[in-house]
């Protein structure tokens, strides 16, 4: 069984810290009380501000081992769409089981997969939600060689023409940390497929996802951050979504990019 934790987060702004502090604390151990889980540590984000997944406490528990993290309600990840949306994809990336007692959710339940997995599709509804500030993009310092390659962009990623450097579509980078997980889960090159098509995710060309193309992603080290250009390897060309810990699960098992 895993590691559970409860998660609370106060804002600032709040006159009574202490007093919903122990409110939260006991509706979690209630539930874990009525459901047999046998509660661990609880961590708590007070009075911090910024994105949900730069909290220090916040930051410790997605930096550690896959666990169960039990929250009151959802608006402890944040009082905006993007907030909460931010960190379910995270959890999902990461393997983290989710409970959130005031709104029923478990995504170890099928309802709670499926939320899942809508959040980490669903185009940001920016009509409804203001994107925070966003720190300055790192300039990446690329070798004269790479330049002027030519080529298409991978899916997730843009070339600026001007400035040379790539960028990364958010939603799209999704759907790579989605394939990259599943496949490492062992779910089939065609299964991954058929859902991301059921889901009316798009290919880069706009067309149906076959296996063969869930193949090429998963074998493709640009999603590192590296280049591979006349034979060389350029490490840390661009922006990476993928770590090469799980791009080398994934490519170094001699059987698990068969299509299948």
């Amino acid at each position: 069984m895993s590691k559970v934790v409860g998660y609370l987060w106060v804002h600032p702004s709040s006159k009574h810290a202490n007093a919903e502090i122990e409110a939260e604390k006991q509706a979690i151990a209630s539930y874990c009380q009525a459901n047999r889980l046998e509660m661990g540590d609880f961590v708590v984000d007070a009075g911090t501000l910024g994105a949900a997944l730069e909290r220090p406490a916040m930051k410790d528990l997605i930096e550690g081992e896959p666990m169960t993290v039990i929250v009151r309600s959802l608006s402890n990840f944040g009082r905006r769409f993007h907030d909460v949306a931010t960190v379910l994809s995270e959890f999902s990336f990461r393997s983290i089981r989710l409970v959130s007692v005031d709104e029923n959710i478990d995504t170890t339940r099928p309802e709670g997969q499926q939320l899942l997995r809508m959040f980490v599709t669903i185009p940001q509804i920016r009509s409804c939600v203001r994107a925070p500030k966003q720190e300055a993009a790192k300039t990446f310092v690329r070798a004269r060689e790479v330049l002027h390659n030519g080529g298409a962009c991978p899916f997730a990623y843009s070339l600026n023409e001007k400035s040379n450097q790539f960028a990364i579509n958010e939603n799209e980078a999704n759907v790579i940390k989605r394939i990259f997980r599943e496949r490492a889960q062992g779910r089939s090159l065609r299964q991954i497929a058929n859902d991301l098509t059921s889901d009316a995710i798009a290919t880069k060309r706009g067309g149906r996802w076959q296996a063969n193309t869930v193949k090429t992603i998963l074998e493709n080290p640009f999603y590192t951050g590296d280049y591979h250009c006349q034979g060389k390897i350029h490490q840390d060309d661009h922006e990476a979504i993928i770590d090469r810990a799980l791009f080398n699960k994934v490519s170094c098992n001699d059987s698990i990019l068969q299509v299948g």
